[in-house]
């Protein structure tokens, strides 16, 4: 009875973030690294084919026979594949029909992987013995406050790879506790999609194997079936991504990406960290404040659940060290993007300070302190989905380069483009980064004020960010009539009135599945909570 209590709560919190994450969901269609992961899977739906129509990076060579592939494994373009199937069976060939359905039909898949976070994420709690109420309100604190909604908005892998990178981890404390057959399958399927999501994830693999063997070296013999188990269902997945390359590079282990490392990688790690978790444009806590809340739970975390500690820092900490390395950090993006991965397992202290402080009866003490940092990650991921990155990143290059003058881009790390910029290079993004008068949080809040005024260039200019530190008059008029709100309700809206009736359809259907989810949500934990007797 309890058992199928919770499978129904665990299917309601999926039903509620997926529509909920379709609800506000975003007008754009693909761009930038999103854009060449599905140009590859409309070559496999219309062509059956791998090469796309142009490169990305823009730098990137083709083939002896002129063909360009991407540098992203297949999996990254294979998850959109369904989308496109609903794209071409709904007859959306070409003009505005198509130009209307695609972008909901693109974030089919990243809205799905938004949703399995959460689902995974509950689940790793429960397994961890803390409180149904408390998994829940970490669930919807998750949902609601970190940068899981922002990039369960956006076709990207990273939310594919939080959702993947969840799993794994949760499937490594359940094999250590239950090391059977079963387990170890699901150990080497979440393992599998890990990595065929993004290679760097092998040394999660491998930071996950030491684990294992630590937390195995008394019973060494019981490690060898899972083992075993988990090798026979993760090789399909390696065997899959060693013939792509092999497709679309010549060789098993070419990537397509191997040009780039001597110049992308070399960065200081302790300046890679800093960027990722402390500076003023891309720290972690920023853009999921929730999470400055569960440092306080440190102590008790590293008391309690010490297993989780250890499972999480060896599958993590490599990949992070790693990362901390590359000299992009990621840009363009919306915060640290190299982060979104480990939110969720992050996300695990808050669980455990809103159970202890619930069991203590601190009521009072929980809802104030939760509800500020709830409050303020709602505000941030408001922002960060109201508009795609885009947008402030440009008009920023333009407002430094009138201030602080145009950079020297002739020893630049990435080829300086036709527009004459280099995008992700450290002379034209830089000012996100580390510079307080480009926040980009602070940014989109000011752009949405101007956008809501309906300002033009030269109104929205003047109340500027920047203008707490110059009273200069920063030429913004090329990049800054471009912003747009990004909600698809403004394709029927706006960009294709035409279609108002489909839209208004969709967003019913979206908002009662938003609605039945939650409610389905809030009387599944009840049950369960009242059938364990727990607190609820």
């Amino acid at each position: 009875m309890a058992k199928r209590l919770e499978r129904r709560l665990v299917g309601s919190i999926g039903l509620a973030a997926f529509a909920f994450f379709m609800l506000t969901s975003g007008r754009e269609p693909p761009w930038g690294d999103a854009n060449v992961q599905y140009m590859v899977a409309e070559s496999l739906v219309k062509r059956g084919a791998l090469d796309v129509p142009r490169p990305w990076p823009d730098d990137l060579p083709p083939d002896d026979e002129g063909n360009y592939y991407s540098t992203y494994p297949f999996l990254t373009s294979a998850v959109q594949v369904p989308g496109l199937v609903v794209l071409e069976g709904i007859g959306a060939d070409a003009g505005p029909a198509r130009a209307f359905a695609k972008p909901l039909t693109s974030h089919l898949a990243c809205c799905f992987f938004g949703a399995l976070c959460c689902v995974l994420f509950f689940r790793l709690c429960r397994d961890r013995g803390l409180s149904v109420r408390a998994c829940s309100v970490a669930t919807a604190v998750l949902v609601f406050g970190t940068t899981v909604w922002v990039y369960a908005h956006y076709s990207y892998s990273e939310i594919a790879q939080a959702a993947f990178f969840t799993g794994f981890v949760l499937e490594l404390l359940r094999v250590e506790r239950e090391p059977s057959p079963s387990r170890s399958r699901w150990l080497g399927l979440w393992a599998g999609l890990l990595f065929s999501v993004k290679y760097i994830y092998a040394v999660s693999l491998i930071g996950g194997g030491i684990y294992l063997l630590w937390r195995f070296r008394a019973r060494r013999r019981a490690l060898l079936p899972v083992i075993g188990w988990a090798a026979a269902v993760a090789t399909p997945f390696l065997a899959i991504a060693l013939v792509y390359n092999a497709l679309c590079w010549g060789s098993p282990f070419k990537t397509g990406y191997h040009p780039y490392f001597d110049d992308y990688w070399g960065e200081n790690i302790l300046v890679g960290l800093w960027g990722m978790f402390l500076s003023p444009g891309k720290s972690l806590f920023l853009y999921s404040p929730p999470l400055i809340l569960g440092i306080l739970a440190v102590p008790l975390l590293i008391r309690q659940h010490r297993a989780a500690c250890l499972a999480v820092i060896a599958a993590a900490l490599p990949v992070l060290l790693i990362y901390s390395r590359y000299k992009l950090n990621g840009d363009y993006a919306w915060g640290p993007r190299f982060v979104v991965f480990v939110v969720p397992v992050l996300m695990l202290s808050v669980t455990v300070l809103i159970d202890a402080w619930q069991s203590s009866g601190r009521t009072w003490m929980l809802r104030t302190a939760l509800g500020g940092f709830l409050a303020a990650g709602v505000v941030v991921q408001v922002l960060g989905v109201s508009f795609y990155w885009d947008h402030f990143i440009r008009i920023s290059m333009d407002a430094r380069t009138d201030w602080l003058g145009k950079p020297d881009r002739g020893g630049a790390i990435i080829p300086v483009r036709a527009d004459g910029r280099c995008d992700s290079c450290f002379e034209d993004v830089h000012q996100l980064q580390w510079l307080p008068p480009f926040q980009p949080i602070l940014g989109h809040a000011w752009l949405m004020r101007s956008l809501i005024g309906a300002d033009d260039w030269r109104e929205a200019e003047a109340d500027a960010p920047w203008h707490r530190h110059t009273s200069l008059t920063l030429d913004i008029s090329r990049s800054y009539p471009r912003a747009r709100l990004d909600w698809w309700g403004m394709l029927w809206i706006r960009d294709f009135p035409q279609y108002r009736a489909a839209g208004i359809v969709l967003l019913l259907v979206l908002a009662v599945g938003t609605v039945a989810g939650g409610v389905a949500w809030r009387r599944g934990h009840r049950a369960v909570g009242a059938n364990s007797a727990d607190t609820s």
